[in-house]
């Protein structure tokens, strides 16, 4: 691109943004193009068509271009607003930017155009599901019937028919001109052009159900287009894919998990996820998809004792999409599974580093690579600069890293800088759009006094909003950005002053001042958000942060908020209903949504030590992806709102690599190691199980020896073993020969004390029920002979049954050290804190109600349950009951089902078989299953045949009594659910 054009578009986009923005502050030095917008549209087009000429093959340029394109358009009216977001459209396209293609060519109106060249352009640019144009007709059916050279075929009438109109006068040529160039990359990269043997009837399936949706996929991104030619579905070896947040991940990992088992129809494919929020996600969508593809899927993200239903039926299961921990414990569960696995998909692999999570993923693809026929390992991630090491400790060899840097979307950074003192302060927005390859530019006066002026309703006096602090400059920054989109502001925490809440809190304060800034409610498009606001203060009650904030347009999002609650607010954003959002990294957890700016307020925290850390730059520039999201925008910004945070935010603006991974086992080792040799101590057992620090250490090691000791085994050959999976971790190939023997030495100690559970006769329970070695002596000891009524309870509220699990949890030193941080206290509340905490939640109260009965703030409440009941207790109530069943089996008892059954109702918070089974079978509000579940006719003798979701749609159609009872929202969506359960059930 020329550099006088480019420092033109740069100039406009400046000018656009004072628009946008509504700054009072105007630059002289841009009245330069006062006047020529005409000629600077021209010059833009003259700029397009050169490209297309030449076929340039530079992706930023093509986006600058779009972008210029795209802006202009807003500023023209009738067929020439058209003809701007159409050639915008196209540069968006010719650049590999079909989603942002797609996103403006619909904000042009297809009437404008009556010509055959335009109507194809424009269906192949819209990708509408009913295409008018014969052409693009034409193409699609061949797409279907596996014809990849209709495209090839068609090409050389349209460049033919591009040197004819050069007689015929501009406007033909243009037209045509953008058809061939159109035509020209569809041949490339459409579905069967791209797809190894495109035209193999194989690919039918597949092809058809990208063609079916919505939008239609018609063709591949860039960098799936480069994983492909790369040999990614036609080897059999290991690979390892880098590409950017919304590169089309999970698009490619459909089409190689549809590809690898249409290929070994007997095998198993599995896709590893790190967190739960994420395998949810991906239930309603990747895994509906290939059961729809006629390979059946299962999702399986609950603890690491299997559910029956995640465990039933495993034979006929053909993909499974699963947490590390998760699948561990099926893989326990079901002796055969493992050897049927021969493709393992790793998505957001940079966890490695991520405490027991990423001990639990390094362990797993440890023992897959410890097969005799190891299965094929495909490693993905958007931020982990040493693939390279970590591919080749997969088997990967340096032809098999695939590093790709396009995104769907560019994202422009900036920060805020102030300047002055008291009301004299302003605070300009300095922009650099580096991977645009656009000069950077500062608007001034983004910030000043007179966005911080207000009239005091009460004294009439005219009054100046404190503007000082970072927090409040974020959060008047993100209110001018709304214009633009959907804008997330984030913080590494969620309470206090510097976190989420105190971000709320100066939301609701500006806009109760009333400032003269963009308001969130201003962009409230649906009645949902009055509707999920009344949810909120039914269940948080009406004072809680979130409830106050989506009240005034704004959703708080952060990870102590319960999962049903997380999704109502993200279904808000994704429907475009609520522009404004507050929280953590939770956010950026695999959950696609439609950010157009981010607004960084801090990238610190706060250690266990009270010391403040910077987040690491991969995390950032995870986190930053998010708004680069195909199709939810064609230009992301991400604004730093305190200049002291830059230099950590400036590297990913740069594209600087960022920090390696080494995986959290090598960090826990060296912590072991450390105290070894400063302590002078010796390793042994008792060692490792005195500090809760290396439990995931120890909990990983001993899931993994337990599934590869199998009674024809001898102990020294176990031992063997055992030694030869530690040398086989990525931990062992960074470590120097002290670690490696350290490491060698901690999982000898582990296989001794595995081999002792077999020598016991223990090692059944262990392998069948998932739970952790560390735990059975406990169990047996001390919590056996705690209770005499184990076959006797009636109920899991039994009060003395919930002491007895409580005060036996208290005695495990990783549950006390779970406790003190939610409490953030020195010493351990008392254990029927917890009692009357767990009960209360098992009864189905609200947390509104837990928080006013137990004298809790909400916002404690919330950390306390997520941290400790919800996750601690529950998944050592888990492991505890799964382990008292196996022992009194042995001695003839039977655990009461009351008992067995513990572990789901602390899952789902509910007091009756019911509301557990409702809950189990996916109706999504624990209000609603608590409601009908208590209603008599749930237990009543004549309906004992009758499923709980089919009496609870019979009693919803009472609607005047549960819309009461529930509130509007939750009565439509457990209506939709219930609806749709007894569907599947007919």
């Amino acid at each position: 691109m020329r550099h006088n054009l480019r420092s033109w578009i740069a100039d406009a986009d400046t000018r656009q943004s004072i628009r946008t923005f509504g700054l009072a502050r105007q630059l002289d030095i841009l009245d330069y193009q006062n006047g020529r917008t005409t000629d600077l549209y021209f010059s833009l087009l003259g700029e397009l068509f050169d490209s297309l000429r030449q076929e340039s093959d530079d992706a930023r340029d093509w986006a600058t271009l779009g972008n210029a394109l795209a802006q202009l358009g807003e500023r023209l009216t009738g067929v020439t607003r058209s003809d701007a977001f159409f050639f915008a459209s196209v540069a968006f396209y010719s650049g590999g930017y079909s989603a942002s293609a797609y996103l403006t060519i619909r904000r042009a109106d297809p009437e404008d155009w009556a010509s055959e060249n335009y109507r194809a352009s424009y269906d192949l640019l819209a990708r509408p599901h009913e295409p008018r144009s014969e052409r693009v007709l034409e193409l699609l059916a061949a797409l279907r019937r596996g014809d990849s050279g209709a495209a090839d075929s068609a090409l050389p009438d349209a460049e033919s028919a591009v040197l004819d109109a050069l007689a015929q006068g501009p406007e033909e040529w243009i037209s045509q001109q953008s058809y061939a160039s159109l035509l020209a990359r569809f041949s490339r990269v459409n579905l069967r052009s791209v797809l190894p043997d495109g035209m193999a009837r194989r690919w039918d399936p597949l092809v058809d159900s990208f063609l079916d949706r919505t939008p239609p996929a018609w063709d591949f991104f860039p960098s799936q287009v480069q994983a492909i030619e790369a040999g990614l579905l036609t080897s059999d070896v290991t690979y390892s894919l880098q590409m950017p947040t919304g590169a089309g991940k999970t698009a490619l990992t459909e089409t190689l998990i549809f590809s690898h088992l249409t290929e070994h129809p007997d095998d198993v494919a599995i896709l590893l996820v790190p967190y739960r929020a994420l395998a949810r996600e991906l239930r309603g969508s990747l895994a509906r998809r290939l059961t729809d593809l006629g390979l059946p899927t299962r999702t399986v993200y609950g603890g690491t004792v299997p559910t029956p239903e995640e465990s039933q039926d495993l034979d006929a299961v053909r993909a499974f999409i699963a947490t590390p921990e998760a699948l561990t414990g099926l893989l326990g569960r079901s002796t055969g599974l493992l050897s049927r696995i021969s493709l393992a998909i790793c998505d957001e692999g940079h966890l490695l580093d991520s405490g027991a999570r990423g001990i639990g993923l390094e362990l797993l693809l440890a023992r897959l690579r410890a097969r005799a026929e190891p299965p094929r390992v495909v490693f993905v991630s958007a931020i982990v600069p040493n693939i390279e090491e970590i591919n080749s400790w997969l088997g990967g060899s340096e032809d098999t890293v695939v590093r790709s840097d396009y995104r769907p979307a560019e994202a422009e950074y900036a920060v805020l800088r102030p300047a002055g003192r008291g009301r004299g302060i302003t605070v300009g927005l300095e922009a650099h759009p580096l991977s645009t390859n656009l000069p950077a530019h500062t608007l001034p006066g983004f910030l000043q006094v007179s966005d911080f002026e207000f009239t005091n309703l009460r004294t009439g006096h005219r009054n100046t909003y404190p503007y000082s602090s970072f927090k409040t400059q974020a959060l008047a920054a993100a209110r001018k950005s709304l214009a633009l989109g959907t804008v997330a502001v984030f913080s590494t925490t969620k309470t206090g002053q510097q976190g989420v809440i105190g971000l709320g809190e100066e939301l609701i304060a500006q806009i109760a001042a009333g400032l003269p800034l963009p308001d969130p409610s201003d962009f409230v498009t649906h009645s949902d958000v009055t509707e999920v606001a009344d949810y909120l203060s039914r269940e948080y009650g009406t004072e809680w942060i979130g409830a106050r904030t989506l009240r005034v347009g704004a959703v708080v999002h952060h990870g102590d908020i319960p999962q049903e609650t997380r999704e109502a607010l993200e279904e808000l954003l994704t429907r475009h209903h609520v522009r404004m959002v507050l929280c953590t990294s939770t956010l950026a957890e695999g959950v696609n949504l439609p950010i157009r700016t981010i607004v960084l307020y801090a990238v610190r925290r706060r250690n266990a030590a009270g010391q403040a850390e910077q987040m690491l730059a991969r995390d950032i520039r995870n986190l930053a992806g998010r708004a680069e999201r195909a199709g939810s925008s064609t230009k992301g910004l991400v604004i730093c709102a305190n200049p002291n945070d830059w230099p950590a935010v400036l590297p990913v603006a740069t594209g600087e690599p960022g920090e390696n991974v080494h995986g959290a086992l090598h960090r826990l080792l060296g912590i072991v190691q450390n105290a070894v040799r400063q302590n002078g101590i010796n390793l042994t057992n008792r060692v490792l199980e005195a500090n809760a620090i290396v439990y995931p250490l120890v909990d990983g090691i001993d899931a993994t020896l337990v599934e590869l000791l199998h009674d024809e085994l001898g102990d020294d050959e176990f031992q063997e073993l055992a030694s030869s999976l530690a040398v086989g971790t990525f931990a062992a190939r960074q470590l120097d020969e002290a670690g490696q023997v350290m490491l060698s030495n901690v999982f000898a100690l582990r296989a001794g004390q595995v081999a002792e559970l077999r020598a016991g006769g223990r090692l059944g329970w262990i392998r069948e029920t998932g739970a952790r070695v560390r735990l059975v002596d406990s169990v047996v000891d001390d919590l056996v002979p705690s209770f005499s009524r184990w076959d006797e309870v009636e109920s899991p509220l039994d009060e003395e049954l919930l002491e007895v699990m409580v005060s036996w949890a208290y005695k495990q030193r990783d549950f006390e050290r779970d406790v003190l941080a939610a409490y953030r206290m020195q010493d351990l509340p008392p254990a029927t804190d917890i009692s009357r905490l767990v009960r209360a939640w098992i009864e189905g109260r609200t947390f509104s109600e837990m928080a006013q009965n137990l004298n809790y703030e909400i916002d404690a409440l919330l950390r306390v349950h997520s941290q400790v009941v919800s996750y601690a207790f529950t998944t050592l109530v888990e492991q505890a009951t799964a382990l008292l069943g196996r022992y009194l089996a042995d001695i003839g008892i039977e655990l009461a089902e009351a008992v067995v059954d513990l572990p789901e109702y602390l899952r789902f918070g509910v007091p009756t078989p019911a509301a557990k089974t409702m809950l189990a079978a996916g109706i999504r509000h624990r209000r609603a299953a608590v409601e009908l579940g208590n209603d008599p006719s749930m237990s009543s003798p004549e309906n004992a045949l009758r499923s709980p979701s089919d009496l609870a749609r019979e009693l919803l159609e009472d609607e005047d009594r549960w819309r009461g009872l529930l509130g509007d929202f939750v009565y439509q969506r457990t209506r939709s659910d219930v609806a749709q359960r007894t569907g599947r059930q007919g």
